[in-house]
């Protein structure tokens, strides 16, 4: 007969939780106040001197900012740049042991046109940002993300190292005070309600997945902070890209099929662009560290909407994957590390960088696009161009091949249509989808497939495309006169 008290069957024990009042700085052995990694336990003077030693070892190991070298941060008062801006503040002071030796600056991109704000809502946030750009003591200067669409397709610093202003518009403020209507009558200087910003709407509109219009932002973006350290002279660009987003961005990556780009995509040092480089020295830390760093020290930032802003879980594949890699590290702790780790042993695609065929002319990474009949991307694009063959046809435009030119196969993709007989093809700036997928790499192809209307793709893009497209077209018209490699 069974019996409650029968002793048989072992007791299960609670297993005590073990949280900060419970444990003891692992430095210095006083009460511990947070646990930053597994059991990395400290106490607020002990945590602070860990996460400021990470930062600055994180340039010292690099040692590719020299001493005196200007430093243009990327500055949009979130978590982890309000983070990166603090450390630099705190790392100049001259009681500081072992100082950085850097020139800070700070640059803000407005991206209200992305949201969709008004220009009253655009002015509010900028004169917010800017307050606490001033509180900081460096050079600052406010761009929008619409002057992305006037970046010429090769850019080059047109000032010596010494001088910090660049073209018209963008002189660098240092200790300015602003009032509101100063303020917006500077954004109305630069882009504010003008034809740029209708044209980027435009753009974002014709985008069918928001996928893709996170891919072209963040192309815009990179592409605009180029251009700009370029006219103020700075070599250097500091972004605040945390290990969270970092580890999730390789997984993001990967689904996109852009694989030949997460070396360089995740690596303290980014020089895909050339003479600019682009660093990334929040990447030893996670989201959760730099949210503590910020409660504990009183680190201000602001919460700015962006594209993916109250989006559901499968909304695109970046919000997706980075759900995924948070529930994982709420369970198992390790998994940004893991997966942070295993993608710096990842190596990048050998290219000859004087070789402009070989970059992509959309986000400027390698192209990865030189692959054999036999491979998944030519099968790809084998059923890709017979589904379009299939379903689009010459019945789309409502009209004959022989009665209108530009439905020919080449532009078939991109036909307006509106099956009345009157097709608007949407090539007219002269580039056909085929002949601008040729100078982009496998995931700007998939981003630009999702457009309606590829016309609408910056210049910059469409001027790179033209040109690499006539580089090609001369090089097979000349091909017989050419020198082979065995002469």
């Amino acid at each position: 007969m069974c019996q409650v008290d029968d002793g048989n069957f072992p007791v299960l024990e609670k297993k005590s939780v073990i949280g900060p009042n419970a444990r003891d700085c692992m430095k210095c052995g006083e009460k511990a106040v947070v646990i930053a990694r597994i059991k990395d336990a400290f106490c607020r003077s002990c945590f602070l001197t860990y996460f400021t030693h990470r930062f600055r070892a994180t340039f010292g190991k690099a040692r590719l900012v020299r001493d005196g070298e200007k430093v243009l941060f990327a500055f949009s008062g979130g978590q982890c740049s309000s983070a990166m801006v603090n450390l630099v503040k705190r790392g100049l002071d001259q009681s500081t042991h072992k100082k950085l030796r850097f020139i800070p600056g700070l640059i803000y991109i407005d991206e209200g046109v992305v949201t969709g704000q008004s220009k009253e809502e655009r002015s509010t946030t900028c004169k917010r940002v800017s307050d606490m750009m001033k509180e900081t003591g460096f050079p600052w200067c406010i761009a929008t993300l619409e002057e992305s669409l006037d970046v010429p397709p090769k850019t080059s610093p047109s000032h010596p190292e010494g001088d910090n202003t660049g073209k018209e518009g963008d002189s660098f403020h240092s200790n300015q005070t602003l009032t509101t209507d100063e303020l917006s009558g500077k954004l109305d200087e630069i882009s504010l309600d003008t034809r740029r910003t209708q044209e980027c709407k435009d753009l974002l509109e014709s985008m069918t997945s928001l996928t893709s219009k996170e891919d072209l932002v963040r192309n815009l973006r990179i592409r605009l902070l180029m251009h700009k350290a370029h006219q103020m002279g700075y070599h250097k660009i500091a972004v605040g890209d945390s290990g969270t987003r970092l580890s999730s961005g390789i997984l993001t990556d990967l689904a996109k099929g852009r694989g030949a780009a997460i070396p360089l995509g995740m690596a303290f040092a980014d020089d895909r662009c050339g003479d600019v480089t682009l660093v990334r020295p929040m990447r030893e830390f996670t989201t959760k560290e730099i949210v503590m760093h910020n409660s504990f020290f009183n680190v201000d930032s602001l919460f700015l909407p962006t594209l993916s802003t109250k989006a559901g879980e499968y909304a695109s594949i970046d919000t997706l994957t980075e759900s995924f890699v948070n529930n994982l590290q709420t369970n198992f702790p390790s998994t940004v590390s893991t997966v942070f780790r295993t993608g710096e042993k990842m190596c990048a695609a050998e290219t000859s960088n004087s070789e402009p065929d070989q970059c992509c002319s959309m986000c400027m990474s390698v192209l990865d696009t030189a692959v054999g009949k036999s491979s998944a991307l030519s099968a790809t694009r084998f059923s890709l161009r017979m589904s379009r063959e299939g379903s689009v046809g010459k019945s789309r435009c409502g009209a004959d091949e022989t009665d209108d030119a530009t439905c020919s196969e080449s532009s078939s993709s991109q036909c307006c249509g509106q099956g009345d007989g009157s097709c608007h093809s949407n090539t007219k700036k002269g580039v056909s989808f085929e002949s601008l997928g040729r100078t982009l790499c496998y995931g700007c192809q998939v981003t630009v497939r999702d457009m309606k209307d590829v016309s609408l793709l910056p210049s910059h893009v469409i001027d790179e495309a033209e040109k690499l497209d006539r580089r090609s077209r001369m090089r097979d018209e000349i091909s017989d006169f050419l020198l082979g490699e065995e002469s």
